[in-house]
């Protein structure tokens, strides 16, 4: 039933397409029809799902709580995550829930960074997603934190961290590579793409997160660690494609909040040095047609983490 339904809506959908493009042949022939303009969507579309759950792939965490740092310390870090690979259903997030989307792109993302120490017991840090192109996508992503410990009582500490990240994932979305190779056949290539698409995702999201740490071992040489963290995502999704003789140009907006859980464990080998793990957690409500209740779709990843305190 669900298979029939998507169906008949690709089918509904390439309909209109055609009749807004003979319109606009029969008003100016040889004229490509041009869509522009803005579209405000609900957080739990299937296109604001997509977003919000990239966001929050790429959200940075502090893989434990803010420790009382010396002032002018500095510690450089390399993280990795682990980007799971979405089934077809979960993929089939273009137009309104209609279209899969070629989103399985990699299997990992990396960030590199760092902390600094300030007075009065607060730290800074900085992380950047390099601009690396991988299949077509390019993640361009800059992180700022600020953290303080607020309690801690020997072996447990609490700590506070305010995060944001900006930036931007680019890539041929809407039509990759693979559907424009499929030509005219409908099947790989249903919606007609004409040309591999140059879209744009911009991320902006701003929020805390709540961390708790407790050192265990004979040498307090391992941490286990919890955080809860609160975040407010505003994105946008600018399309720039070409398919069925249209040229797509349309802005796709949504904003809303989400929340995200980790645990993890922290070795310290050495004074200086650092290397963790955590599992990463974020519910992400989604509405798919022909559902009309919305469910559940989470984020589970795995992040690792080494650091070295070069001061």
């Amino acid at each position: 039933m669900e298979q029939h339904f998507l169906r008949q809506s690709v089918i509904r959908v390439r309909a209109i397409w055609l009749l807004v493009v003979l319109v606009g042949l029969g008003s100016n022939a040889g004229a490509q029809v041009i869509l522009e303009g803005r579209e405000a969507l609900s957080f739990n579309r299937p296109e604001s799902w997509a977003m919000k759950y990239f966001a929050s792939l790429t959200l940075p965490t502090g893989f434990g709580a803010p420790d009382a740092t010396d002032p002018g310390s500095v510690d450089l870090h390399l993280e990795g995550g682990w980007v799971p690979e979405l089934s077809e259903q979960q993929r089939r997030v273009g137009f309104n829930g209609t279209k899969v989307e070629n989103l399985n792109r990699t299997s990992a993302f990396g960030r590199i960074g760092l902390t600094v120490g300030l007075p009065a017991g607060f730290s800074v840090g900085l992380g950047w997603v390099p601009s690396i192109e991988m299949d077509g996508v390019e993640a361009n992503l800059l992180a700022l934190s600020v953290g303080r410990s607020i309690w801690e009582r020997d072996p447990w500490r609490l700590g506070l961290r305010l995060l944001g990240q900006i930036g931007t994932l680019e890539g041929d979305i809407t039509c990759s590579r693979a559907d424009v190779a499929g030509g005219s056949d409908p099947q790989l290539n249903p919606f007609g793409c004409e040309a591999p698409s140059s879209d744009q995702v911009d991320i902006q999201s701003l929020g805390a997160e709540l961390s708790a740490a407790v050192r265990i071992g004979l040498d307090d040489n391992f941490e286990l660690f919890g955080s809860l963290a609160l975040v407010s995502h505003d994105l946008e999704f600018q399309v720039n494609a070409r398919y069925s003789g249209i040229a797509d140009r349309t802005l796709l907006l949504t904003d809303g909040t989400t929340t995200a859980l980790t645990a993890g464990l922290n070795y310290f080998p050495a004074e200086r040095w650092r290397v963790g793990g955590e599992i990463f957690y974020s519910p992400l409500d989604v509405t798919r047609p022909p559902a009309g209740s919305s469910q559940n779709d989470a984020l589970w990843n795995l992040r690792v983490i080494g650091s070295y305190r070069i001061r």
